[in-house]
């Protein structure tokens, strides 16, 4: 049990106070709490802002972050307003909260922080760190005028904070395992909880192939007589060319996209531009200007950071964020030879990714990122059996042994978690002449 202590009395006691930013990230110390009482009492104080919106609600187990990032690219492509809030960020909290290809400026950040923090102090049961997120998103994209924001469920979706709106369309990318101690054992259990956000009437695109999930979330739709555009029956598509230079084709009803070139590269993205698609195609009823141009332009000029992401030539560098078994299934068909470095969070399957990466790897370079989730190198190196490994004590080491092995045929592969791509591509930006991130 966590005791919470309203703030003031940390300043009265102990003669300090937090600053706004020092205190967003305290309220990790509460954990994960499913519910959505605690969001209505921030939102219901400020006025429900997410009500002034449209919105576009995406949730699934891999893949919901390229899928905003796309559709996102679509609406801005089309010249509307459209804000974005994903999760987690990968090295400033301001990425989860973007207005077109912009992050919230940090003195913005820090007034809508001030606010809720007000609110909060006098709540009897204190928000998380995602629900307070949540809230600053929702507030700022009302405040700034959106025409459109794309939201990522956190984790699941029938609790999950941003569960509150009530989007135009939703999407559920796929379900696999992951979050199991609070989504369920099953794959049904898991996608019972991502069926949570599909609302009546409102249509929803679904990227799951396998029967059982899949039928749990067809069947959640059918009680809602929400509309559902389901991949394979609905919406078809096609990619061809190298994982780095993808071209890309979809077809359904009253729209046919490509050849066109995917900005996002690996082989996986083929699915996730798919299920974008078909989202941007229910748009065009309520913002007539996302057509196929729109689309295709966006497809092609979309930015997701540290996925699949070329950071450097030479040798070549690639960082991606796959944090369990079925993201690393996602990545390895592209990439063969590698030099690997990978550190995982203690909670995530280390076993099954490596398992996965294994085709795909020549040497693992197994360390650990910054943080108490971390998971020590030498339980990944139990995990990874007779494969080929050494051992390095950080991400730092591991990045200059990676360096030193790494060659043109043989690219250099960082993975294991968001924490990782993210600590690893500062690293690269800092001292290896890396570009900085973009969205």
């Amino acid at each position: 049990m966590v005791l919470y202590v309203p703030f003031s009395t940390f300043q009265t006691a102990w003669g300090f106070t937090l600053t706004n930013l020092e205190y967003l990230f305290h309220l990790e110390h509460h954990g994960i709490k499913l519910g959505l009482d605690n969001i209505r009492t921030l939102l219901a104080a400020a006025g429900n802002p997410h009500r002034t919106f449209p919105s576009v609600h995406i949730a699934g187990t891999n893949g919901k972050g390229s899928v905003v990032a796309m559709v996102a690219a679509a609406a801005r492509a089309a010249g509307y307003k459209t804000a974005r809030f994903t999760s987690p960020h990968l090295i400033d909290v301001a990425e989860r909260f973007a207005i077109g290809p912009e992050i919230i400026p940090h003195d913005k950040l820090d007034a809508q922080i001030a606010f809720f923090r007000r609110i909060a102090d006098a709540m009897p049961t204190p928000p998380t760190f995602f629900e307070l997120t949540t809230a600053v998103a929702f507030r700022w994209f009302a405040q700034s005028g959106v025409d459109l924001a794309v939201v990522e469920v956190g984790m699941g979706g029938r609790l999950d904070s941003t569960n509150v709106l009530k989007p135009i369309v939703a999407a559920i990318t796929n379900v696999d395992y992951d979050h199991m101690r609070y989504l369920g054992n099953t794959l049904q259990e898991i996608a019972f909880e991502k069926a949570g956000i599909i609302k009546p009437r409102t249509p929803v695109v679904i990227g799951e192939t396998k029967t059982g999930p899949r039928d749990v979330l067809v069947d959640r739709a059918r009680q809602m007589r929400s509309p559902v555009s389901l991949i394979g029956r609905d919406f078809t598509f096609t990619t061809s060319g190298e994982p780095f230079h993808l071209q890309f084709e979809y077809h359904s009803q009253g729209l046919s996209i490509g050849p066109a070139p995917l900005s996002l590269t690996g082989s996986y993205q083929g699915e996730n531009a798919a299920v974008a698609v078909a989202v941007a195609q229910r748009l065009h009823r309520a913002f007539p200007r996302i057509d196929r141009a729109a689309i295709e332009l966006g497809l092609a000029e979309a930015h997701w950071p540290c996925r699949m992401e070329r950071v450097l030539d030479d040798p070549p560098v690639i960082i991606d964020a796959a944090h369990n078994p079925a993201g690393a299934k996602k990545i390895a068909p592209g990439l063969a030879n590698c030099i690997t470095i990978l550190a995982m969070a203690a909670d995530k399957d280390a076993y099954g990714a490596i398992e996965a990466l294994a085709p795909a790897t020549k040497l693992f370079i197994f360390t650990q990122f910054e943080g108490v989730r971390a998971t020590p190198p030498e339980i990944l190196a139990n995990a990874a059996g007779t494969l080929p490994y050494q051992i390095e004590p950080s991400l730092e080491t591991a990045l200059a042994t990676g360096l030193s092995l790494a060659s043109k045929d043989s690219p250099l592969l960082i993975t294991g978690s968001i924490f990782t791509a993210g600590q690893a591509r500062q690293i690269l930006v800092d001292r290896y002449g890396a570009a900085p991130l973009r969205f």
